[in-house]
């Protein structure tokens, strides 16, 4: 796996960053929350506008690259629009579905689902089955601030390929490796500039090995998603990658928002701060479809079923189906 991006995806990637930057950065998230017609009316003709929402991540590398570096961008800045939904629908298919929700169990309400008129929702394990989504409004929780209500319909005659759920889980990778990176990048900064007994508090050994396993986890995420975007480009992905990048995410996430918290103390808390909106708008990516217990309990199963190619090989366990 080269671990350097095309330099057009790249470029993208600085194109996506300034156009949010422009328009507030998190500030965006804030703003959809009173509003939520910021999500339609700003933010999705601003990722239009440089080209994001025609990006196919089934198409070439470049193109591909480019899709999940324009997520992560969005990441970063919790931008408030469902990027990942969209562009896990391949290209050809956009035509007849404009979302993809993976689902597990009961479900009620998913995130940004108004926003579609041709959403549907595949559930984990075996073939996905499409299900027609039908939106009846906004619950408006505080920590599921986009969640809509829903009903799922009876599993649809036609079927999203598998590739598109595998892809799903990978771009929801690439989005919270972005708000990750970024709430890391809040705690270091604030390090360097609070003081105490007359010196950085990220002079201080507890706070340096704070800052260190935050570093470690949000690049640990990172690498993973790029991983498990390698495979699910080749077509040697299976449901297991796809759930050990999940748990993966998962776990890098609570040791990251941990230790910012810690880092940061009551600032960190306070809604004046970005990292109060980035851990409250991650929280849905986190939770849905699957928390982190259900996660590794679904990527058990996986592995005893298919195996699982890593450092050290697993073989699928003989008689499980």
């Amino acid at each position: 796996m080269k671990r350097a991006w095309p330099d057009e995806a790249v470029d993208l990637q600085r194109t996506v960053r300034g156009v949010l930057a422009d328009l507030g950065g998190v500030e965006l998230a804030r703003s959809a929350e009173e509003k939520l017609q910021v999500r339609s009316e700003v933010v999705a003709p601003a990722l239009a506008g440089v080209g994001v929402l025609d990006l196919d991540p089934f198409g070439a590398e470049e193109e591909s690259a480019a899709a999940a570096l324009a997520v992560r961008a969005c990441g970063e800045v919790v931008a408030p629009w469902p990027l990942a939904r969209a562009l896990s629908v391949p290209g050809e298919l956009r035509g007849e579905v404009d979302a993809c929700y993976v689902v597990d169990g009961t479900v009620t309400h998913l995130e940004h689902a108004d926003l579609f008129r041709r959403a549907v929702a595949v559930r984990l394990g075996g073939e996905p089955e499409s299900h027609a989504l039908t939106v009846s409004g906004p619950r408006r929780a505080p920590l599921d601030p986009f969640g809509m209500a829903v009903t799922l319909g009876p599993p649809a005659s036609g079927r999203l390929p598998e590739r598109a759920a595998l892809m799903s889980f990978v771009l929801d990778g690439f989005w919270v490796a972005g708000a990750l990176a970024a709430a890391t990048g809040h705690a270091a900064r604030y390090a360097t500039t609070r003081r105490q007994f007359g010196k950085a508090i990220g002079r201080f050994g507890e706070i340096r090995w704070r800052l260190a396993d935050m570093a470690v986890a949000a690049d640990g995420a990172e690498e993973l998603a790029t991983y498990t975007w390698f495979l699910v480009r080749r077509g040697r992905a299976t449901g297991s990658d796809a759930l050990a990048l999940r748990v993966g995410m998962q776990e890098a996430a609570v040791t990251v928002l941990r230790n910012a918290h810690q880092v940061l103390g009551a600032v960190g808390l306070c809604e004046e701060h970005d990292l109060a909106v980035i851990d409250r708008h991650l929280t849905p990516t986190l939770l849905r479809p699957t928390p982190l217990t259900r996660s590794a309990s679904l990527l058990l199963d996986a592995v005893n079923q298919h195996g699982f190619t890593g450092t050290f090989d697993v073989p699928p366990r003989a008689g499980v189906s």
